[in-house]
């Protein structure tokens, strides 16, 4: 796929890292966005999740103590923080909002057994490992910027025996969807060479755009200071009275707010349905 860099001044360096990010991170970066979802978020209270560390290896312990009924309506097993971003927040989407999400099966090792994706992983990616309510398991891997979600089923990653895992599809309708993102984490597992500067792609940059459309506006910026940060003022000087440009920025904040709204369930989770509805 091809890649580019782009132009950031200061006003728009922040927004780099997202170019790391896998398109489940984007869908929390709209969603963090959204105001209805950081009422509910605040509603959170501290004890309704614990957070350790385990005993033997390195790993952050985050369990859910109490059921997570608002956060399952947004798609998530809990609450994470809407202030933290794609690559630090503890954003864990739920089977249903991203079906296609990586899935591992977990059996027991025999003695002297390796596993090179349990062991690389446990090495190289700083590892959450996440118990829902039911007792489900998840993994967080964060490595270079990239975040990879795992959900794993067999027997309990915190068991006493050491594990080996099994890349899994449970279905053949979605098994071209599953080896794509089965592929692209894989290379992240890899060793992947770090570009000097962030590389977007065309569907990246129309989406870091849209986010950075949505934060002017809840500045009270207007659609022509966003046009001049992403564009220049010297284009926007030029083209501002025609219709092109006030149509594309129009078509970006349109698309943006959408997502935010409840289209990253379906076009960034490649889920078949948004959010349920909650009260305004």
């Amino acid at each position: 796929m091809k890649t580019f860099a782009l132009h950031s001044d200061d006003r728009l360096a922040r927004y780099d890292y997202l170019s790391q990010l896998s398109p489940d991170r984007w869908a929390w970066e709209f969603l963090r966005r959204n105001r209805r979802f950081r009422r509910d978020a605040a509603t959170r209270k501290e004890g309704d999740i614990s957070q350790r560390r385990a005993p033997c290896e390195d790993v952050r312990l985050v369990r859910s103590r109490v059921p997570q009924t608002l956060a399952d309506r947004w798609g998530l097993v809990f609450m994470p923080d809407p202030a933290q971003d794609g690559y630090h927040a503890d954003a864990v989407w739920n089977a249903f909002a991203f079906s296609d999400q990586v899935t591992v099966h977990a059996i027991p090792r025999v003695q002297e057994e390796r596993c090179e994706i349990h062991d690389r992983s446990m090495r190289e990616f700083k590892v959450t490992h996440i118990t829902d309510a039911a007792g489900r398991e998840y993994l967080l891997l964060r490595k270079n910027g990239q975040v990879i979600q795992v959900r794993s089923v067999g027997i309990s990653f915190l068991g006493l025996e050491p594990v080996r895992i099994n890349l899994t599809i449970p279905d053949l309708e979605s098994y071209k969807r599953r080896v794509k993102l089965q592929e692209a984490a894989l290379q992240v597992l890899g060793e992947v060479e770090i570009e000097p500067a962030p590389q977007w792609t065309k569907t990246t940059q129309i989406l870091r755009n849209g986010l950075v459309a949505l934060d002017a506006l809840d500045a009270g910026l207007t659609r022509r200071d966003i046009a001049t940060m992403l564009y220049g003022a010297e284009r926007v000087d030029a083209e501002w009275d025609g219709p092109s440009l006030k149509h594309s920025v129009r078509y970006l904040v349109q698309k943006a707010a959408a997502l935010r709204d409840g289209g990253y369930m379906m076009e960034l989770l490649g889920g078949e349905l948004g959010p349920v509805s909650t009260v305004a």
